[in-house]
């Protein structure tokens, strides 16, 4: 896999807030913070969620010290490059009505393209052992129809189980009743053909990025009313749009802009809270105290820090759990030329979903997803052999992605609760425990999982660490 990189944006905005976060990473190594230093706030993890609040607090003239784990910044988002072009190993698709990530893009003056594949002409698919294609505007719909009638558990389409979607709980009782079932138990009380299982057990499959088992049902409602009950409008919203500039061009504008001070490779061994003071002690045994701490680590890398006092029981529980999604992503490159086209096939096939992402003048660049354990990227016949149950005469170039599942500090990829989960944890995940507050992607109240839920989750802990240091003064 090559080093990410960072390609400048062609705006004078961007390039110059993007500028400016480079600047600010390449002096966090030169002159870091020093051993014993006290802050107002602390933030541990510099993924979108953790930047947002550290430059929001640093904004509001809050001395504010960022603890990346890793030797740069951006989280689960990594924008790396293939034959001079980018492509993002982690977070990627964002829209204009994820209002939090699309503020940020044009406050720094971004840009938008798309992945062709997410609106392909050709749709490839696999049921019942058998490989089948069509034009995509042949079988979308239908899709489309079932998937509507798999989320209408109420004759309104499902819109009263969250008819304000940023509001979560507003209908606690049909959310409790719904959140027990799998996404596999809800497709059971339905009476569809095979084919069209098979179908959706494709997007229960990719959303989840697990065994649809494991996926909470409640989850996919969630997404059907944050995508307007409608399945083109959903599949736009989570898989189409992208920055031009790469979601760590983002990042570097978000680190560039305020004076947070940075550091990198410092993974957070423990927070212990005395008298509404923390100390976060460093794996290197360097400590740091501030009045308030803002942690912004994923909900599977949680339980990898004590906290003294200890979390409560709820947080704790669905730190040990975590989410489901701990599947793969990966580019891989054909000779072949097959234009916009998408490919998917059910669990527990190798390989779940994969579009076009590129067309090349050397062939196609398609991005491929898939549950745990499937598909395993440095064996190259496995790699052809799942590509070519999609594309027969498929010749691949190359693979290339990384590992999120395996890294120790995100254990996985984009949030799906588990049965109940939602229930019992989501407000438990959310809530401060003392001068400790909590942001990830992975507890936001909207886009949950996403870009745009880590940007929304951070701004409301800044705003939140500062009413808190302030006497409850916005």
């Amino acid at each position: 896999m090559q080093n990410a990189g960072v390609i400048l944006a062609t705006s004078t905005l961007a390039a110059n807030s993007i500028a400016a976060g480079q600047e600010r990473v390449e002096n966090a190594k030169r002159t870091p913070a020093k051993p014993g230093d006290h802050f107002d706030v602390i933030v541990i993890g510099g993924g979108m969620a953790g930047l947002t609040a550290a430059r929001d607090c640093a904004l509001r003239g809050m001395k504010t010290l960022v603890l990346e784990a890793r030797n740069r910044i951006g989280g689960r988002t990594f924008t790396s490059e293939y034959a001079g072009k980018h492509v993002e190993l982690g977070g990627t698709w964002i829209h204009w009505s994820q209002g939090f990530v699309w503020n940020e893009v044009a406050r720094y003056g971004l840009g938008i393209s798309e992945s062709p594949g997410a609106a392909a002409d050709t749709t490839a698919w696999i049921t019942e052992g058998k490989l089948k294609s069509a034009p995509s505007r042949d079988i979308w719909p239908q899709i489309g129809k079932a998937m509507a009638d798999y989320c209408n558990v109420d004759e309104w389409g499902g819109r009263t189980v969250f008819p304000r979607p940023y509001e979560p709980f507003l209908a606690r009782d049909q959310v409790h009743a719904w959140d027990k079932l799998s996404l596999i138990q809800r497709l059971d009380q339905l009476n569809l053909p095979q084919e069209m299982r098979d179908l959706l057990n494709v997007q229960f499959t990719i959303n989840c990025h697990n065994d649809p088992n494991q996926g909470a049902f409640i989850d996919m409602l969630r997404w059907w009313s944050l995508g307007d009950h409608d399945m083109f409008l959903l599949f736009d919203k989570i898989a189409r749009y992208k920055i031009t500039e790469g979601s760590s061009a983002l990042a570097h504008a978000i680190i560039g802009d305020g004076d947070a001070q940075l550091l990198l490779s410092t993974p957070v061994k423990s927070v212990t809270t005395q008298s509404g003071r923390s100390v976060v002690t460093t794996n290197k045994g360097d400590s740091y105290s501030a009045s308030a701490v803002i942690c912004a680590v994923p909900q599977n890398v949680l339980s990898s820090i004590a906290f003294t006092p200890g979390l409560s029981a709820q947080k704790a529980k669905a730190a040990q759990a975590g989410h489901t999604g701990t599947g793969y992503k990966c580019y891989i490159h054909i000779k072949q030329k097959v234009g916009k086209w998408i490919g998917m096939a059910p669990y527990p096939s190798p390989i779940t979903q994969m579009w076009t992402e590129q067309e090349r003048d050397d062939g196609t660049l398609l991005v491929c997803f898939g549950p745990p354990g499937t598909l395993d990227q440095n064996d190259e016949e496995q790699v052809q052999a799942a590509v070519r149950t999609l594309i027969p005469d498929a010749d691949v170039v190359a693979v290339f992605g990384y590992e999120w599942a395996v890294d120790p500090y995100s254990k996985g990829t984009w949030c799906w609760y588990r049965p109940n989960m939602f229930s019992d944890s989501l407000e438990a995940l959310r809530a401060a425990e003392g001068p400790i507050h909590f942001a990830s992607a992975d507890s936001s109240n909207g886009w949950r999982g996403f870009i745009d839920g880590a940007i929304q989750s951070g701004v409301e802990a800044a705003r939140d660490v500062y009413k808190q240091l302030n006497g409850g003064k916005a």
